[in-house]
């Protein structure tokens, strides 16, 4: 089944302008057929958005899902609110020492500001995605899970009670420093987060399972290189694991087929480079604007005190607006 209308409306793009996007693309032919999970899955939904540490905030994986949405056709708002150094867990003085130490600021918890988000953003659909920061900072034992899962299930509460309709957790990404045996029981505890959220789907839980394949596809790169690497830094994934997420969160949860799509650049006919470059630009510009309003005490992102604001919400909604006139113009074959 095709879409055959848009969703949503992004910022202030006219109806007018919709329609003709909305009627091009399929006469061009560039919108690819829509699993039927997905449209289920985005039935009434205006919003979503993800919240994670800075794995989130970096935001690779949030461009390519919003790429795939795009290229279906599919116009919803995706907003980015992952915050660098973030954990679920509130951390103890004694726990974020080290951190405070070695960077000049404690880790941020995602409780001090989720009632703000929750209420300025008013999300349709969440992502959630935390685990690394938690998995270095919680002692490697059972009381470490046990802490990580009651902040994971506050948070899930908190969100139904703001009005979200849907909340979707994903496993957290691996760990893959060698030769470090503090890292060795990160990813433990990371495996161990990942049992446990796996163990909600009894319950009713949306979960996407990011760690498993990660790790399967990175024993499987060490098998022919043992070199290979998500992450040089053992915790920040580049394009490659970025994508992994993405494809884990497309088509667990959107039953999305992505078969021979190395990128999210191959989901579209022609364009896809500049596309996913204005989509990156897009979600930079809303980040920076909503983390201002919402705010935070993570040091050197908007937001937090003193740190560079990002632009007044209207004005930053007026640069979305172009974005996706150019985004759109792409799609159909033309330039911006």
């Amino acid at each position: 089944m095709k879409i055959n209308r848009l969703i949503h409306l992004s910022g202030s793009l006219t109806l007018a302008l919709a329609l003709i996007f909305a009627v091009s693309v399929r006469a061009a032919g560039v919108v690819a057929e829509t699993p039927a999970k997905a449209v289920e899955a985005l039935r009434g939904v205006h919003r979503i958005v993800f919240l994670g540490d800075s794995i989130t905030q970096g935001g690779d994986y949030v461009t390519d899902v919003e790429c795939w949405l795009l290229a279906h056709g599919i116009q919803v708002e995706v907003l980015n609110l992952g915050l660098s150094s973030e954990t679920a867990s509130d951390l103890t003085v004694e726990e974020n020492a080290g951190h405070l130490k070695k960077h000049g600021f404690g880790r941020p918890f995602v409780s001090e500001r989720l009632e703000r988000a929750l209420a300025a953003t008013k999300p349709d659909l969440l992502f959630v995605c935390y685990g690394m920061n938690d998995g270095g900072s919680l002692p490697p034992d059972a009381a470490g899970t046990k802490r990580f899962a009651a902040a994971v299930t506050h948070l899930r509460t908190a969100a139904a009670k703001a009005g979200v309709k849907r909340i979707v957790i994903c496993t957290p990404p691996v760990q893959d420093a060698k030769g470090n045996s503090k890292m060795n029981y990160h990813d433990e505890n990371l495996t161990r987060y990942t049992a446990w959220l796996l163990s909600k789907r009894a319950d009713g839980w949306d979960i996407v399972d990011i760690h498993t394949p990660m790790r399967r596809a990175l024993d499987d790169g060490r098998a022919k290189d043992p070199a290979f690497q998500f992450a040089k830094d053992g915790v920040h994934p580049g394009r490659e694991g970025h994508w992994l997420m993405a494809s884990e969160i497309l088509s667990q949860f959107f039953g999305a087929k992505l078969d021979g799509v190395a990128a999210a650049e191959g989901l579209f006919p022609a364009h896809g480079a500049e596309i996913r470059k204005l989509v990156r630009e897009r979600m930079v510009l809303r980040f920076n604007s909503w983390m201002t309003q919402i705010g935070h005490k993570r040091s050197g992102v908007a937001g937090a005190p003193g740190a560079k604001p990002g632009l007044p919400m209207a004005e930053a909604n007026a640069k979305a607006a172009d974005i996706a006139k150019q985004i759109q113009l792409l799609i159909i074959g033309g330039k911006p």
